[in-house]
């Protein structure tokens, strides 16, 4: 079994047969739509949301085809996947590697774009320390090579700056609380003369699998971006390396924009006549609010009596599947049955580590 297929059926145990194995697929991806970012939350698969950003529809049903010709999964028609004892005996292996830092939602675009300043602005201070002025940029993206450019125009001591920022990855190399070995990102960083190595380089120099790199590497990342957020003032330079310019933080740009309406004191109707999209989109747009911020008052929705018998009757039912919910309580609307699952969030229990 690959490293990957360990992960699709973490994924997949997650998703209890209540989603299509697709759902992971569109998570996996990081799509950013609101049922993709509503699944990550509710089935609590936020580390994994845009970890494999290039990851194919053929390559997900070759795996996923491996493991139901093992016997790791059954399949059933609908797509769904449910797995067997051999399919949790193999993920319960307590040698497989659970990247315990990651969170795509949280950090997924942003680490991208840290990483791309990162890795850019380390070569372009060790070139300046040689006085070397001409060499390939490791970065090709013009936004990163601009944004570098603005950022070293305010600069009056680069020197000062390139000595700051060693320390800073030193010391939060060092004090980053994990397992991980720092040369998963080290040797991929490019200086004078000395480019760094690709990340299936790095893969072999470290004797790990590229997939397993990969989720190694994106696990660091967001490990770092958390220790800076949680220490911006010890981490001057990183943090400002690591900001990123967002209207609403972790929302898709089109939920973005009916927030701001609802903010606004508008309706579902008006924003729906506002923004010409159905009732059922704004829903959906709201319900992906409440699961990017739980603090939202859904008073005016669902009184909060309604809502302790739905998370009742969901912790009894041991599923968030509407139809189900729907029977118990027909008095309530689908949507209210979704506010209140949105609003149980992860608290029907944490998920289990691989």
């Amino acid at each position: 079994m690959t490293y990957f297929q360990l992960i699709l059926l973490y994924c997949f145990r997650q998703l209890n047969g209540e989603r299509s194995i697709y759902s992971a697929f569109h998570i996996l991806k990081g799509k950013k739509s609101s049922q993709s970012i509503q699944d990550s939350h509710l089935f609590q698969l936020q580390p994994f949301f845009l970890s494999l950003p290039n990851l194919s529809r053929d390559y997900f049903d070759e795996k996923v085809t491996g493991l139901e010709e093992h016997q790791f999964i059954l399949l059933s028609e609908e797509s769904k996947a449910v797995l067997t004892e051999k399919g949790e005996a193999a993920l319960n292996q307590p040698a497989a590697f659970f990247p315990s830092n990651m969170n795509g939602l949280v950090y997924g675009d942003r680490s991208i774009v840290f990483w791309r300043r990162l890795n850019l602005l380390v070569q372009v201070l060790s070139n300046m320390n040689h006085k070397e002025l001409s060499y390939y940029p490791v970065q090709r993206s013009r936004n990163v090579q601009d944004w570098i450019k603005r950022f070293l125009k305010g600069v009056a001591d680069r020197e000062r700056l390139a000595a700051g920022l060693f320390k800073e990855l030193h010391d939060i190399l060092n004090d980053l609380d994990q397992e991980e070995d720092p040369s998963i990102l080290v040797y991929r960083l490019t200086g004078f003369q000395d480019y760094g190595l690709t990340e299936v380089q790095t893969a072999e120099k470290m004797n790990l699998t590229g997939e397993e790199y990969r989720f190694r590497f994106l696990n660091l990342l967001h490990g770092l971006l958390s220790k800076i957020d949680q220490h911006k003032d010890k981490y001057i330079i990183l943090s400002y390396l690591s900001t990123v310019s967002s209207k609403q933080r972790n929302l898709t740009l089109s939920t973005a924009k009916t927030y701001d309406l609802y903010s606004q004191g508008y309706s579902i109707e008006d924003i729906s006549r506002i923004r010409k999209l159905k009732v059922n989109t704004v829903e959906d747009h709201l319900i992906e609010i409440i699961l990017t911020h739980n603090h939202l008052d859904t008073d005016c929705f669902i009184p909060a009596a309604e809502l302790k018998k739905a998370a009742s009757v969901m912790k009894e039912l041991g599923t968030r599947r509407l139809k189900p919910i729907k029977d118990r309580l027909p008095h309530l609307t689908y949507f209210q049955i979704r506010i209140a699952i949105a609003k149980a969030g992860g608290k029907n229990g944490s998920p289990a580590r691989a």
